[in-house]
């Protein structure tokens, strides 16, 4: 489907072959005079049964509030369908607006067209089942030697402590030292394990204390977040950086952006192979 008119341009093409995703390359401008035709657009992905979109703004120089209303207005029918409204590519006007109306809290924007629709993919895929500790434990009690029995007293057995005899004093003519025997090096040998008793071995690992990153700089904060979560894009390490384990460090989105890319992490190609050297 392809609108060229009224100052905007609007072409839809599958990105999968299923045609289940569907992006929409905006290019101009969209204002109150012409945004029937975004809406058009909407309501012909929806007839057309398809569910999920993902909004290229890489072109797009100016949306007026009517539009985003038309967007913000419709996630509501594509998520009772199972399906999303993704935005990608804005540029630093359109994100302006994108951060100061708090549009955030309802659609998810990712830095390329591609973070985009591998989103799609990472919630289409079954959560990996957890192993089930009463099974294994299970396991690993049939797996012992059947030799190996634990004793345990029955109800009926009562421990007696009579029956245990007390360990008998020793007397002093029971003790025979020979000192002709004992060498000077016996001597020597043992003062030295005597010394060696009461020394206390330095070990510098236990006095190793936990990193705290609420005093580490942004770029190792950072460098953190990508190590633990290589999925996140910009906007996501923004939000993880507020959390008070990071010092609540509070900084913009493009900040976040040069610094990945002077650490060369900007795409998520390189931050999976972040992930996977650590």
């Amino acid at each position: 489907m392809l609108i060229d008119q009224d100052g905007v341009k609007i072409d839809t093409r599958f990105l999968d072959k299923d045609g289940q995703i569907m992006q929409v390359e905006l290019s101009g401008y969209i204002d109150q005079a012409n945004v029937h035709h975004l809406q058009k657009t909407i309501d012909h992905s929806l007839k057309s049964h398809c569910y999920k979109l993902i909004f290229n703004f890489q072109n797009l120089v100016y949306m007026s509030s009517a539009g985003w209303g038309v967007i913000i207005g419709e996630i509501k029918r594509f998520r009772e369908k199972g399906g999303d409204i993704k935005l990608a590519n804005m540029g630093p006007e359109l994100y302006e607006i994108y951060q100061m109306l708090e549009f955030y809290h309802i659609l998810n924007e990712y830095t390329t067209v591609e973070e985009a629709l591998q989103s799609f993919y990472m919630a289409e895929q079954p959560p990996e089942p957890r192993p089930n500790p009463v099974k294994k434990e299970k396991q690993t009690v049939e797996e012992k030697s059947p030799d190996h029995k634990q004793v345990v007293p029955t109800s009926s057995e009562e421990i007696h402590p009579e029956r245990f005899s007390e360990p008998q004093e020793v007397t002093e003519e029971e003790i025979h030292i020979n000192l002709d025997e004992m060498s000077i090096e016996t001597v020597a040998r043992t003062s030295e394990e005597k010394e060696k008793t009461n020394y206390i071995e330095f070990n510098p690992l236990q006095l190793e204390t936990p990193v705290d990153f609420k005093l580490r700089p942004l770029p190792d904060k950072i460098k953190a977040i990508i190590a633990q979560y290589p999925h996140l894009g910009p906007w996501k390490i923004k939000r993880m950086l507020r959390h008070p384990d990071f010092g609540n460090e509070r900084v913009s989105y493009f900040t976040v952006r040069r610094w990945l890319k002077k650490l060369d992490l900007d795409t998520k190609e390189k931050r999976y192979r972040y992930y996977r050297s650590c």
